[in-house]
């Protein structure tokens, strides 16, 4: 079993599928509408915390917290298009390499900022994607504002999320039937 088949059997021991039909087919939809090639299965685990997992076999898991907070499908294409990013950007690897080979002198806090351009250029790469796709890439940022409420912060690896949301000049946020009725 590999690195990525462990942390995938982790999380779904830890917290269990959540089989939620409607919401396992949006995402596949979303994943091919978007072309998310790297992707190759998602799963939603049942989570109350709204986190993403790229793993780097081509598993996509979302929680269950992360779906109970998506208001339309530009949110959710946001995040997988971040979670893509990863893979297509080879965060993975690079990951690996860095912690297999660290370079000489390498604190504790350049590790965490090495995670955050990581993080930083998969949101980059996310916002890019859907202006081509024509989507809202602003969007996101009402998921954003919605969960910083119920976030504790505790990742070194993820730049905070105050510090990702966009707060003024925000469009309305889009409210989709589907995601208003799970």
């Amino acid at each position: 079993m590999n690195l990525a088949e462990q942390q995938q059997q982790k999380l779904v021991e830890k917290f269990g599928l959540l089989e939620n039909q409607k919401w396992l087919k949006r995402c596949d939809q979303l994943m091919t509408t978007l072309s998310l090639s790297e992707f190759n299965q998602c799963f939603i685990i049942d989570a109350d915390f709204a986190n993403a997992y790229s793993l780097a076999n081509g598993v996509l898991i979302l929680t269950k917290g992360l779906m109970q907070n998506i208001k339309n499908d530009d949110q959710l294409a946001h995040i997988m298009s971040h979670e893509h990013a990863h893979l297509v950007l080879n965060h993975h690897h690079q990951a690996m390499q860095m912690v297999n080979n660290p370079p000489t002198f390498f604190t504790k806090s350049r590790l965490k900022k090495f995670y955050r351009q990581l993080e930083s250029a998969a949101d980059q790469a996310a916002t890019e994607r859907m202006l081509e796709l024509k989507r809202d890439p602003l969007q996101i940022h009402h998921y954003l504002l919605r969960i910083e409420k119920n976030s504790k912060e505790d990742s070194s690896d993820h730049q905070k999320i105050k510090d990702r949301i966009q707060r003024n000049d925000l469009p309305d946020e889009v409210l989709e039937t589907f995601w208003l009725s799970q």
